[in-house]
């Protein structure tokens, strides 16, 4: 039987393992914000940064990173459109990419 000390180890090594992964999917999405800031996100780069946060929150979630999950679900539902994005959405994306660096940075909760 596996004692609580020992989960947590296990979880907290698979996290580390996964990070360098989630650091990239962020790096994508932050990408895709640059891109459209300047109005040169393509069709390609924006299904792929709504792909990526679709990963992320699933994965964030899995860790127990709801606010982080739920942030990446936003994005997703914001780049999935097929509308154009305004400023203010743009704004918005923003916002929750921060709180997605922010979680991948503070770690797991204890």
């Amino acid at each position: 039987m596996t004692s609580p000390e020992q989960l947590n180890k296990e979880i907290n090594d698979l996290w580390q393992k996964h990070l360098p992964l989630m650091r990239s999917r962020i790096e994508t999405i932050q990408l895709a914000v640059d891109a459209l800031r300047k109005s040169r996100l393509t069709q390609d780069l924006r299904a792929e940064a709504a792909r990526e946060a679709h990963n992320l929150a699933g994965s964030l979630g899995t860790f127990g990173l709801q606010s982080g999950s739920d942030a990446a679900a936003e994005i997703e539902g914001l780049l999935s459109s097929r509308d154009a994005l305004s400023d203010v959405e743009l704004d918005r994306i923003k916002q929750l990419l921060e709180r997605l660096s922010d979680d991948a940075d503070r770690g797991l909760p204890t």
